[in-house]
């Protein structure tokens, strides 16, 4: 593989749409130690699964829109999905 590419983590919905999620949209994302409490009692229970390049799967979590956790930017800088 060349040098001069990145990795993005891509995911599917149930309707089987894919989101690309480029290194530095999930860097921006990444919480600050001293919510890890925060997040873990919210995700419960949810089992870990390991997916590819050190990614893990740990859970959904249901935030409301204008909660502590929850970002929000207008702007993306990767290619997005338009709505016809």
């Amino acid at each position: 593989m060349p040098d001069d590419t990145s990795q993005a983590l891509v995911i599917a919905d149930a309707e089987n749409n894919y989101y690309v999620l480029p290194r530095e949209v999930v860097e921006m994302a990444r919480a600050a130690p001293e919510a890890r409490a925060a997040i873990d009692e919210r995700l419960g229970a949810q089992g870990r699964i390991p997916l590819a390049e050190g990614y893990t799967f740990v859970g959904v979590l249901r935030l409301p829109a204008e909660g502590e956790m929850t970002h929000y930017t207008t702007e993306a800088s990767w290619p997005v999905a338009t709505t016809p």
